[in-house]
């Protein structure tokens, strides 16, 4: 169903040329998350996407390439990309979207969502790992960064969501896991990501999705469309504050994260 505020938008499949764009988006989208920032040992916040300082510029740089290792990561384990697309502007970073055959895509990625269908997960081997691109994380959040997302985050979100499938008798596995869904800043309030949600819940049914929110407005967006509360963690205690900046004393409160899941779609 297209936007009622863009009616030319759909969803549709993220081809290979678009991927590049689709990172550009997610990049974008997650420039001030508190969990992202909380990785990459942010010192100040992003105040403007489209107007950076020498650290934030480093900051996005260093965060797309988490994206770019996310986005690949998902395709190899036959996970499923979906984006919002809209008509593209004449000339508008038409150079992003060029693909190997070196046309130009007349659509514009808006909105970028990436699903792990039933029995398919992050927990993969090692040749797979080094193929999306963590060398590239490596090098831009050391290995305090990539530690906190392998080894503090993804375990305890992990166990949680066993724990919730385990009360109500299911399988874990046999659910769909909303991996990130994002608007592009500059497409936000124009229904793109109720477009991304519903086409998501026609595809699960019946299985039920689960996800996380690191920001309040986020959780209350995924509560509205009728997923659970199962768990809220913190972060990053005594280490960054709300927003996952580095901080010190009452100011280093970490950052909250909920555990979501939508049991029946």
């Amino acid at each position: 169903m297209p936007s009622s505020k863009h009616p030319e938008a759909y969803v549709r499949l993220a081809k290979p040329s678009e991927y590049a764009e689709v990172t550009r988006v997610l990049t974008r989208a997650f420039a001030k998350d508190p969990a992202m920032n909380w990785y990459a040992g942010a010192t100040e916040v992003v105040d403007d996407i489209d107007h950076l300082t020498r650290t934030a510029k480093r900051h996005m740089r260093h965060l797309s390439w988490f994206q770019e290792a996310l986005v690949r990561m998902t395709v190899l384990v036959k996970g499923i990309v979906t984006v919002v697309v809209v008509p593209r502007p004449d000339g508008k970073e038409a150079q992003k979207s060029a693909s190997k055959d070196n046309t130009i895509s007349k659509e514009e990625v808006a909105a970028v969502c990436l699903w792990l269908p039933p029995g398919k997960t992050l927990d993969i081997g090692l040749v797979t790992v080094l193929r999306s691109g963590v060398l590239k994380v490596l090098k831009g959040w050391g290995l305090k960064g990539v530690k906190r997302v392998l080894f503090e985050f993804s375990p305890i979100v992990e166990h949680s969501v066993e724990k919730s499938f385990k009360v109500r008798g299911l399988d874990r596995l046999d659910s769909w896991h909303l991996l990130e869904i994002v608007v592009d800043p500059i497409h936000q309030d124009k229904g793109f990501c109720s477009m991304l949600i519903e086409e998501g819940f026609h595809r699960a049914s019946p299985k039920p999705i689960h996800l996380e929110a690191t920001t309040e407005k986020s959780r209350d967006i995924y509560a509205h469309y009728g997923f659970e509360i199962d768990e809220e963690h913190r972060f990053g205690v005594r280490q960054v504050d709300k927003i996952g900046v580095q901080a010190k004393g009452e100011a280093a409160t970490g950052f909250p994260e909920w555990i979501m899941t939508k049991w029946s779609t």
